[in-house]
């Protein structure tokens, strides 16, 4: 074939991607024909091919020049349109069964879900509640709170194990918590609960702001302290007896939700971990000695152990597991430098 054997008007028609697929298959036809003096067995090039047809277009219609195009737009056969429009069908039908699977829900379903989180971690874990309040969970321990928990006029959730909470300020709804047997009150304030179902007694101690901790006695009946900053509340199981006691500020050992302010500077990992395990009563290792030899300057102001580990080992690059009564800190460590 030859620019003469085909029509300038179907030409038009292809760039424009009007043909249909018989005419797509005739202009490709022609132009695989124009080019076998030199063809060069390369891949076909439809945007040196469509460049082609619309020089020959222009050569066969001088009068009638095609609207301009970039090189690289490429007009898009009938063929394509018509799996395009499939496609299109596919998926706006796709969406609508999904939303409609998504949103077409009864109307006395909540549209809120209970909350179950169990803290399988070696670590101390945070979550944040939903009214912005936030609870460290210590491992094992468990918090949970159901759909519509947290209403216009109050905020209810369940712990099991211990954990320490700050709670958001908000008068206008009390902050409950169930623990067992206990049930705690707050406005806003930060507190802790040490309720294991496997243990013989109960806590509840005071940080900042006042707690009521209330357990029914063996007729039924309530029975509750009120508890201020530096204050516990202990609950005997066996007996019912619920007491309250002061927290001594001056004791050397504190408890590893206490906040407590240390500074170091430049001072090596075994050394902080030393004077970490003097205040908190607890024990700390190293699982790898080069980490001994890191050093770190920071300084904490009301902070808790947890805060404490947290900053530290991401300092060093290493991690922390709590094993019952211990710590154990691991990673690469820093060397033997000094």
């Amino acid at each position: 074939m030859s620019p003469k054997d085909i029509s300038p008007d179907l030409l038009k028609k292809y760039l424009a991607g009007t043909c249909n697929p018989e005419e797509v298959e005739q202009v490709e036809q022609w132009y695989a024909a124009l080019n076998a003096e030199k063809a060069d067995r390369r891949e076909f090039n439809q945007p040196r091919h469509l460049k082609k047809i619309q020089e020959i277009v222009n050569l066969k219609t001088e009068s009638e020049t095609p609207p301009e195009r970039a090189d690289n737009v490429r007009p898009l056969a009938p063929g394509f349109w018509r799996y395009a429009a499939a496609a299109v069908v596919i998926l706006v039908g796709s969406l609508g069964l999904y939303f409609y699977l998504n949103t077409a829900q009864p109307a006395s379903e909540p549209t809120a879900r209970a909350v179950s989180i169990v803290n399988t971690e070696k670590q101390v874990v945070r979550h944040q509640l939903p009214d912005g309040s936030k609870v460290w969970l210590n491992p094992d321990a468990k918090i949970q709170y159901a759909a519509g928990a947290f209403s216009e006029t109050s905020r209810t959730v369940s712990v099991e194990g211990e954990a320490f909470f700050e709670v958001t300020k908000d008068p206008a709804r009390p902050f409950f918590v169930k623990s067992n047997e206990l049930l705690v009150k707050v406005l806003g304030t930060s507190f802790n609960v040490k309720s294991n179902p496997d243990q013989s007694r109960y806590e509840v101690s005071v940080v900042t702001g006042k707690v009521s901790v209330s357990v029914p006695d063996r007729k039924g009946q309530a029975k509750s302290v009120l508890l201020l900053p530096r204050q516990q509340a202990v609950f005997e199981v066996a007996s019912g007896l619920l007491t309250s006691t002061e927290l001594s500020k001056f004791r050397e050992k504190v408890d590893t939700w206490q906040p407590i302010s240390l500074t170091f500077e430049d001072e090596k990992l075994s050394e902080i971990a030393m004077r970490l395990q003097k205040k908190y009563g607890i024990k700390i290792r190293l699982a790898n000695p080069n980490l001994a030899n890191c050093r770190l300057k920071a300084t904490f102001d009301h902070n808790r152990l947890a805060e404490i580990l947290e900053i530290t080992t991401q300092m060093v690059e290493a991690t922390y597991e709590m094993r019952g009564d211990s710590i154990v800190i691991d990673g690469e460590g820093c060397g033997n430098a000094e």
